[in-house]
């Protein structure tokens, strides 16, 4: 599968830490799609514009994974990676039933459950329960069981060009490490081969034919490209810009097979740790008959719902959200699956019925998500007057403080600094916020703020794109929301 991404420009906006100020415009940008939806203190009549067409959310669709899965698993639910032996070779002091030469005659059992956060130090303590008890060869079969997510790991409609790109890292049963990799390419001159430089034990094969090039000349026809194939394996093309003294320049690599990495890093955790074994086998069926001999156990789930809002990770959000379907109907998750589980969890717990919005992904990169500002609205209210049992507005990022409210430049700068609460939400052409506001009298107020279809000239788009301006869709929306701190009723036609 050929895979084609600017893979320079995803790390600077990443990375990027500037904040613009910006002055609040009474006009929107013009052919832009927006949809907006608020309350006001003492009012029960939701104000704005539009706010009953479907548009798309983005990652604000974070709120509704979040929301279901505080609401169903709650905030202690924890994920348990474990660590089994076949029936019977546990003794009941703990110690292994081994021969002389410390083999174990039996299988070995790894349950992955789409533990977000599981990283490969996690699972080398976890295997090193089995050298600690004198493990030196498994003379029987590795069984990894994948069985709690089922079918694809990316979501319908998710940009092909994305998909080598950590933010569209697959959630598969399976996660270790956020299933990305960081790496770094070398230039070595102009019109010279950059090398690929990774750490050793990452289980991943890169090879460059990229040429380094004057940095003026970095663009148009000339970009960082990566083709991404099966069994975690990359090709980097195009061209590098050389800076001076030849640094290098990181990259961020998506694994393309999360059930390949598991056995990869079976592989070489097994061999750091001196274990000899024969073979390496992935299950999609629930496994049985065994003993658990070690459990790797996460941070409580409102921490894990913390990370995705502040970062908008959007692997943690399908793995939450996945997880919400796996434990709803105690089936594997896929995608239809865990769609439905939000939409059930929601109405049955929170009395929100999802009506007519489409939901095909946990994290929002799908395009073809669509839902109403009014809908959302009604989400964010939910929260509001549940918020002293939820302590979920507690989990969301603040402005000019945190997360990816930091630097929003419609909110970093008094009088909006720090008084609201909100989820962010981009794609192509679309940037979103939805959250809370703290009014001038105190007042904690829902609002959603939903901009669509965003284009510019080419020169603006290039001054956008390159973190040269802040977006100037963003000065409408600076007005809108400092109308609603200000408690101000301007209607439908603002």
């Amino acid at each position: 599968m050929k895979i084609l991404k600017h893979l320079l420009l995803i790390i600077a906006l990443l990375t990027s830490t500037q904040t613009f100020a910006i002055q609040a415009s009474s006009n929107p940008l013009p052919g832009a799609h927006i949809g907006i939806a608020y309350l006001l203190p003492n009012h029960k009549k939701v104000y704005g514009k539009n706010f009953e067409t479907y548009m798309h959310p983005a990652s604000t669709l974070k709120v509704l994974t979040g929301l279901a899965a505080i609401l169903y698993l709650g905030h202690n639910y924890t994920y348990k990676t474990t660590l089994g032996v076949s029936a019977g070779l546990l003794k009941d002091n703990g110690q292994l039933i081994l021969d002389k030469a410390g083999v174990l005659h039996g299988n070995i059992f790894i349950k992955f459950v789409g533990d977000p956060s599981f990283t490969s130090k996690n699972y080398s303590e976890l295997l090193s329960n089995l050298s600690k008890l004198g493990v030196r060869r498994i003379a029987g079969d590795i069984i990894i069981d994948v069985s709690n997510f089922a079918g694809l790991s990316k979501g319908e409609g998710w940009s092909w060009s994305d998909l080598p790109i950590c933010f569209s890292a697959p959630a598969g049963a399976v996660i270790i490490d956020r299933n990305c990799v960081f790496a770094q390419l070398q230039p070595h001159g102009i019109n010279q081969i950059a090398t690929p430089v990774l750490s050793a034990q990452s289980p991943i094969t890169i090879h460059s034919d990229a040429v380094g090039v004057n940095p003026q000349n970095y663009g148009a026809n000339c970009e960082l490209e990566a083709d991404l194939y099966m069994r975690n394996q990359y090709q980097i093309t195009g061209c590098v810009p050389v800076q001076p003294k030849n640094q290098p320049w990181p990259l961020s690599l998506s694994v393309s097979d999360p059930n390949q990495w598991a056995v990869d890093w079976t592989n070489i955790l097994l061999n750091r740790h001196k274990i000899d074994f024969e073979s390496i086998k992935i299950a999609k069926q629930p496994q049985e008959n065994y003993q658990v001999l070690a459990q790797s156990e996460s941070k409580p789930l409102s921490e894990l719902v913390k990370y995705m809002l502040y970062r908008s990770n959007n692997l943690y959000a399908d793995a939450i959200a996945k997880t919400v379907a796996f434990e709803f109907y105690k089936k594997p998750a896929t995608y239809d699956r865990t769609a439905m589980a939000i939409r059930t969890v929601l109405k049955n717990y929170a009395q929100i019925n999802l009506g007519n919005s489409y939901i095909v992904d946990g994290n929002g990169l799908s395009p073809h998500n669509i839902v109403t500002p009014k809908k959302m609205l009604e989400v964010l209210q939910f929260i509001n007057v549940n918020n002293d049992s939820l302590h979920f507005i507690e989990l969301l990022p603040v402005s000019g403080e945190s997360g990816t409210m930091r630097y929003r430049a419609s909110t970093s700068n008094p009088p909006l600094a720090k008084r609201v609460i909100a989820k962010t939400g981009t794609l192509q052409n679309v940037s979103n916020l939805m959250g809370f506001i703290t009014t001038k009298t105190g007042s904690r107020v829902p609002f959603v703020f939903y901009t669509n279809a965003i284009t510019y000239d080419q020169k603006t788009r290039d001054l956008v794109k390159f973190k040269r301006i802040a977006s100037p869709h963003l000065k409408y929306e600076r007005y809108v929301l400092e109308n609603i701190y200000n408690e101000l009723v301007i209607g439908r036609d603002f």
